[in-house]
């Protein structure tokens, strides 16, 4: 096509980060789903424990060990999630994930805009589309 219509576009697959506003609500919500997580990997680190005094093969033993190792970084990551939240004041914008997003450009957009786009969040709800591109109609 070589028509360069101001309504021609493509649509693009884009990895975008979320970002989220810090508020009381989600800190609380946050730290709530990381403790359940902690939780969940206290039990599967007891579990992998009782596995390697029971294992006899050595091979098993050094998987098992390496496991552990995982669980402990693992571990590491959501308890700096948690000082995170504590630390981090009203209204500070933290980055929460990143998700696929489908992103609209037209002829004559910015692809670079589009390609930076990014969703911010406050209290659950979609506070603001950063970037060149909106997302595409459904």
């Amino acid at each position: 096509m070589t028509e360069s219509s101001s309504s021609q576009g493509v649509s693009v697959l884009q990895n975008v980060p979320v970002k989220v506003v810090m508020t009381e609500s989600f800190r609380s919500q946050l730290t709530a789903q990381v403790r359940s997580s902690l939780d969940e990997l206290d039990q599967q680190e007891e579990r992998l424990r009782e596995a390697l005094q029971q294992a006899a093969d050595p091979a098993f033993q050094d998987r098992l060990r390496n496991d552990l190792g995982l669980l402990t970084a693992q571990r590491q990551g959501l308890e700096w999630r948690i000082r995170e939240a504590e630390s981090v004041g009203e209204g500070a914008e933290i980055f929460l994930q990143t998700v696929p997003l489908v992103l609209h450009v037209k002829v004559g957009e910015s692809f670079v805009d589009a390609l930076a786009t990014e969703l911010l969040l406050q209290d659950g709800k979609l506070k603001e589309i950063r970037g060149g591109a909106a997302p595409a109609a459904s």
